[in-house]
């Protein structure tokens, strides 16, 4: 026995990037760090050591891998134009979305180590801590959560200047629908939505003159009855729709969180004109859909919040610990990539119970076994499964026959 290597797992990701069209467009290096950080959390510096372990060199044709040229792919990477490429992947996702496709987008904070090359300013971000700041948007489709574009911007760029950019850019690729959380909330960007004629669900911040418009104006019993019921998947919440701005301002009322809420509001000292609007949240929208239909679209959009987890913690994207922007810009578009192969495989077993990290955990005991008779002079290999859900896992991607057979 010659060697033993990690094959299912590695195959099964270069199923699925060959399936996006990834091998068409990206160099062989970059292929590598998205197919690390799919399948494990590791450093640039340990990448060679790491690499000789799995079967990625061979299924790759990498005759040599060195870290050097591991930054350099991904300042090359940095300067790809990259709109076209996820354009593309969005192509190959959307055959398995059907009909209108609604569009969620967040925005989510990281920071990076290094100063050379950034002209990014230290800023607070949501830990409350000072740091060199990014600002990552990301777009991904309401039903199965396939990303749709991403973009970085630095830390001192507001959410809502970050959604007139993303909202035009949507716009351009044929998207209507979106739904957006309060960070972007303005009456400037209400009306935008209305002169693109896209249609949306977004947040609304409790600010003074909605306060005095229309929570002052509610009695307990408007909103807390039978009536105006809205079943989550959670919890139950109340709704009270209101015209606004030629849509719906939609006034949500939870009882169960204003009680939790409410005691570690007194516990912590605070007033009872401070606790007055806890437990109110506010949403707008020009859908056309009812309040209930509404409520539940846009507090179970979780789909996005779930992309971001597993971006910044099976990709190991918080933080970045690179010195040059570049690095940087490279690093966030590896996640993205490996992002979409996250999700791929997250859609081709979902008939399966279980998440595409773990299945590509069932998949890491698959090997390839390498042998030598050094009598004969002979070399040859076997494919290694342990457990019957390898298999099935393999044959939703598509890896079947002589791949996972002898060999």
């Amino acid at each position: 026995m010659e060697s033993v290597k990690r094959y299912g797992d590695v195959l099964c990701v270069d199923k699925i990037a060959q399936d996006l069209g990834l091998h068409e467009f990206l160099d062989k290096n970059v292929l590598l760090l998205a197919y690390s950080h799919v399948l494990d959390d590791v450093s640039m510096n340990d990448m060679v050591e790491w690499v000789k372990q799995t079967e990625i060199p061979e299924i790759l044709e990498l005759e040599t891998v060195s870290t050097k040229k591991l930054y350099e792919a991904l300042e090359n990477l940095d300067e790809v134009d990259f709109a076209p490429l996820e354009e593309r992947i969005y192509k190959k996702f959307s055959k398995h979305d059907k009909g209108k496709t609604t569009v969620v987008v967040d925005v989510t904070d990281t920071y990076f180590e290094g100063k050379r090359g950034s002209s990014s300013k230290k800023r607070r971000g949501k830990d409350g801590k000072y740091r060199n700041l990014l600002q990552i948007c990301l777009a991904v489709t309401l039903k199965h959560g396939f990303p749709v574009m991403h973009r970085t911007y630095g830390g001192n760029v507001s959410g809502i200047r970050i959604f007139q950019d993303m909202t035009t850019e949507l716009i351009s690729r044929g998207f209507d629908s979106i739904i957006v959380d309060r960070g972007v909330h303005s009456t400037e960007n209400i009306e935008m939505m209305q002169e693109l004629e896209m249609k949306g669900i977004m947040g609304v911040k409790k600010i003074q003159s909605i306060k005095e418009g229309f929570l002052d104006t509610l009695v307990g019993g408007e909103i807390y009855c039978k009536d105006t019921r809205v079943v989550l998947k959670n919890t139950t919440v109340h709704a009270k729709p209101f015209d606004y701005m030629g849509g719906k301002l939609i006034v949500i009322y939870n009882p169960s969180l204003e009680v939790h809420q409410r005691e570690r509001h007194y516990a912590q000292g605070g007033t009872d004109e401070g606790a007055k609007y806890i437990g109110y949240s506010l949403i707008y929208h020009n859908t056309g859909m009812d309040v209930a239909e509404t409520v539940r679209q846009y507090f179970e959009k979780d789909i996005v919040e779930r992309a971001f987890k597993q971006i910044k913690g099976a990709l190991s994207l918080r933080p970045i610990r690179m010195w040059l922007k570049s690095h940087v810009n490279g690093h966030v578009r590896v996640c993205y990539l490996s992002y979409a192969v996250l999700s791929m495989l997250a859609y081709q077993i979902r008939d399966i119970e279980l998440s595409p990290q773990d299945a590509l955990k069932k998949l890491k005991t698959s090997y390839r076994v390498h042998l030598k008779d050094n009598e004969g002079d002979f070399s040859w290999s076997r494919v290694v499964n342990l457990e019957k859900i390898q298999d099935e896992i393999l044959e939703r991607v598509g890896v079947v026959g002589e791949k996972v057979g002898k060999s």
